[in-house]
């Protein structure tokens, strides 16, 4: 009897955690406002940042707080109950879906937005297109000179995500893919690793040799770096995730551009309170609309 009552006290406290985060009151300004954790996707950051920064001028009784630090970093904090929100570019893994229910956590998903990932190069680099296998073999180390790929006699240059990013792993699951025994294909040991898309684009608009991969919303409008179109395979036709300095929405909808995903955020249960509030507000036409304004896809309509 004893066992079972302390058991249940203890689940009450998990599940009380969230709450009291949530409930959690500061001072600004002389007023009072509630805070809002948000934490999780590099790839996210920026729209997270100005989902946050609109609906606080038009609550001004709430403080959101946003960081980054990719995915993974999102989903533990959630599961150790220190962030209210955990924004996620990917879907959470086994183990995590594990400690979740080791821990009394009930993550609940909403899919918020659309991302494709765009493959960008030098733009003085020659090559325009490639397909999904020679990318493979490009970031897996099979390929390291881009006269391989008919292009000019110099070293390929990687630039990747660290592994706590969910682009890290979207890109290695989708796009390395696996052997033909069916082993998982690893990144090559040479690839640079860099904290954040931005410093992502930043190295390879000073590197003409190099190659590098991201939200596409980070990189089209840019002029110091060009984005590749993708092939499925060799016969399909060659597709980029940006027109003229817009992302292609339609590509990334219809699925025509392959390497694209959903963007997540993720709650202990049912959102409620003013977090539902939030959630309603990214899902309304107006949250979507900024989605848009920040270069990202939003949600196809539902019709």
């Amino acid at each position: 009897m004893f066992k079972h009552s302390s058991l249940k006290v203890f689940a009450i406290l998990l599940l009380a955690t969230p709450i009291l985060l949530l409930g959690c009151k500061k001072k600004e300004g002389g007023v009072e406002k509630t805070v809002i954790s948000i934490k999780g996707s590099d790839t996210m950051v920026n729209l997270a940042q100005k989902w946050a920064e609109v609906y606080m001028q038009k609550n001004p009784n709430i403080s959101i707080q946003v960081t980054g630090g990719g995915s993974g970093t999102g989903i533990a904090a959630l599961l150790n109950g220190t962030t209210d929100l955990a924004d996620a570019s990917r879907e959470m893994k086994k183990d995590e879906i594990e400690t979740a229910k080791r821990k009394g956590i009930t993550p609940v998903v909403y899919d918020v937005a659309l991302d494709g990932i765009a493959l960008i190069v030098h733009p003085e680099n020659k090559i325009d297109n490639l397909t999904i296998k020679q990318l493979s073999e490009i970031f897996s180390g099979k390929i390291t000179n881009w006269k391989q790929l008919g292009g000019s006699d110099m070293a390929i240059t990687l630039y990747g995500r660290e592994n706590s990013s969910g682009t890290y792993e979207f890109f290695k699951e989708h796009v390395l893919g696996k052997d033909e025994s069916g082993k998982q294909i690893d990144y090559s040991p040479s690839t640079q690793v860099l904290q954040g898309t931005a410093a992502l684009g930043e190295a390879v608009a000073r590197d003409v040799k190099g190659i590098g991969y991201g939200g596409v919303g980070y990189f089209a409008e840019r002029k110091d770096v060009k984005i590749l179109h993708v092939k499925k395979d060799a016969d399909s036709p060659a597709i980029s995730p940006s027109d003229n300095g817009k992302v292609n929405y339609e590509a990334i909808w219809n699925g025509n551009y392959s390497i694209s995903r959903y963007l997540y955020c993720y709650t202990n249960g049912n959102a409620t309170g003013e977090l539902k509030n939030y959630i309603d507000f990214i899902l309304s036409p107006e949250g979507q609309k900024i989605v848009e304004s920040m270069e990202y896809i939003p949600l196809p309509t539902k019709g």
